[in-house]
């Protein structure tokens, strides 16, 4: 079985599972449609993981829509014993592997709202006066709670790890790629001014990559209130990258203060990108081109990163990526608004505004961080006063 991504004629892609004999699975297949306003790198992720559910089917030798509507469904040991222990491995090349917790975990998520969805379908088929109706609403509650108490506790993730930069390699990483320094990372200006701009737009702006990728010129306003304006679209047709960059989360109009950072972001529009257009036949209304005019791709983005740290590796950290810019955008902008006074609440509904989150929950690790770090500085003071004798 494997998973292959379709572009329909309206430039929206959506993966399909296939067979071994390049047929389409149904079931996993309505499913993901169910699902479609999630991300198709999310909704490939799902069909794999379905796909192990499957695998295990072919092998016991089960129809699921058969077994789920028979007298006799899954038991308690087909399901712990047989699905459960299917989904904590991996089988490469004929061998078996033991995956992470939190992978075993997010594959039996994926296959308990598939069963879930499923169960539902089937019932929804049925009178409520039928005997099956209450039969099939049983099993899937049986169903669903031995798939519940299967979920593996996981290492505590240590929220404060720091994941983004310090401050001297912000400021080593915005010299490397001054496009006035002389021996900035690059080799033609056009190209020096695209990464600066790339990396400024990510480490002030807090940008996704493919936040970054899908920005068009006409998202850029230079002037006296210089701005950014991160906008969801409907997929493009032109657009010839794979995997297609997308906007996931909510759009914003992001100011643009830092006046050096303008004055680059402007030059490069006016000047450095139509250079770079120039080398393409193809005209293009996206912001960030690579060095043959083109969209630059995600897979680019991310050999930049590893150039960059290949050659800095004493100066840039190890999880140098474009993400750790985000993170960096993210804890300094804690920083700033802990700064200020605000409550916690506040600060975390403004990190959310600004990241372009829909979950105030996924701004609790810079949150925690910055506790961490001003816990770390009073109890530096406190030791150093304690050794000197002095007060507090």
């Amino acid at each position: 079985m494997h998973v292959k991504v379709v572009t329909h004629k309206t430039g929206e892609q959506i993966p399909i599972m296939l067979d071994a004999h390049g047929m389409p699975i149904t079931l996993p297949n309505e499913f993901v449609l169910s699902r479609r306003a999630l991300s198709t790198n999310t909704l490939v992720r799902n069909l794999r993981e379905l796909s192990v559910l499957y695998d295990w089917l072919e092998v016991s030798g089960c129809d699921l829509s058969t077994k789920l509507l028979a007298q006799n469904s899954f038991n308690e040991a087909e399901l712990k014993g047989g699905l459960i222990e299917s989904l904590r491995v991996d089988k490469v090349s004929g061998r078996v592997k033991a995956i992470s917790p939190n992978t075993f975990n997010q594959r039996l998520t994926t296959v308990r709202q598939f069963f879930g969805w499923y169960m539902d379908v089937l019932t929804s088929q049925l009178s409520m006066s039928s005997s099956d109706y209450e039969r099939l609403r049983e099993r899937k509650t049986f169903i669903l709670k031995i798939l519940d108490s299967s979920f593996m506790s996981a290492t505590p993730a240590r929220t404060s790890v720091r994941k983004g930069l310090n401050d001297n390699e912000v400021d080593f990483l915005l010299e490397v790629l001054d496009p006035d320094n002389e021996n900035a990372f690059g080799r033609a200006p056009a190209v020096r001014f695209r990464n600066y701009v790339s990396v400024g737009l990510m480490l002030f702006c807090g940008l996704r990559p493919g936040e970054l990728l899908s920005l068009r010129v006409e998202d850029i306003q230079v002037g006296a209130i210089s701005s950014i304006k991160v906008e969801r679209r409907p997929p493009d047709l032109a657009d010839t990258r794979r995997p297609k960059p997308q906007i996931k989360r909510n759009g914003r109009v992001i100011p643009v203060d830092n006046r050096r950072f303008a004055v680059a972001l402007n030059e490069y529009v006016t000047t450095w990108r139509e250079e770079l257009e120039s080398k393409s036949d193809v005209e293009s209304q996206y912001l960030i081109l690579s060095d043959e005019g083109a969209p630059l791709s995600q897979s680019s983005v991310t050999q930049f990163f590893q150039l960059l740290r290949a050659q800095y590796a004493k100066h840039l950290p190890e999880n140098f990526t474009a993400k750790s810019l985000r993170h960096t955008f993210s804890s300094r902008i804690e920083r700033a608004l802990r700064s200020t006074g605000m409550d916690e609440q506040r600060r975390r509904e403004a990190l959310a505004l600004l990241r372009g989150d829909s979950s105030l929950a996924s701004q609790d690790t810079y949150i925690a961080q910055e506790i961490e770090q001003q816990a770390l500085k009073s109890l530096k003071h406190y030791q150093a006063a304690v050794i000197s004798g002095s007060k507090l």
